[in-house]
């Protein structure tokens, strides 16, 4: 059997999971949206002049940009177990060990991430939203990329 995929079997034979954002990055994503929408909203009220409608146009289409991904933001969760690391919510993402090519853990202030190459295609990104997710995606890192004799 492959040393790597039983060392992260014993480390993660208990999942950890969490949200997939901090909690300050989606309060900033909840109050931008809603300011976005409280100026359409703004704008629809006060003038029905068709310069101000193509500005409420461009508006609404801002919005729904911004709003698409906003239940993953706010309501999404990462799991990483004995398998693999998800993230699950409206678009989620899914990757086995035995997929992964590279693997990458990078610490940022608001959303650290652990970045997934399987080879072939784009990168995979999955987010930390707590301590325990950035651990385990260290941890992770640290046994996929140690030299063999250091994960025995």
């Amino acid at each position: 059997m492959n040393p790597r995929l039983d060392a992260l079997a014993n480390a993660f034979a208990t999942p950890v999971s969490g949200p997939t954002y901090r909690p300050a990055t989606r309060v900033l994503a909840a109050v931008l949206v809603a300011g976005l929408l409280g100026w359409g909203a703004r704008l629809l009220a006060t003038s029905p002049d068709p310069f101000e409608a193509s500005r409420l146009a461009a508006a609404a289409a801002i919005a729904i940009a911004l709003l698409w991904p906003m239940p993953m933001l706010l309501f999404g969760r990462t799991v990483v177990d004995a398998t693999g690391v998800r993230q699950l919510g409206w678009m989620g993402r899914e990757i086995e060990w035995t997929q992964v090519q590279r693997i990458r853990f990078v610490r940022m202030p608001m959303s650290p991430r652990l970045m997934i190459s399987m080879g072939i295609g784009r990168v995979k990104v999955f987010y930390s939203g707590n301590p325990a997710l950035d651990e385990a995606f260290a941890r992770a890192t640290r046994l996929l990329t140690a030299p063999m004799e250091e994960v025995r």
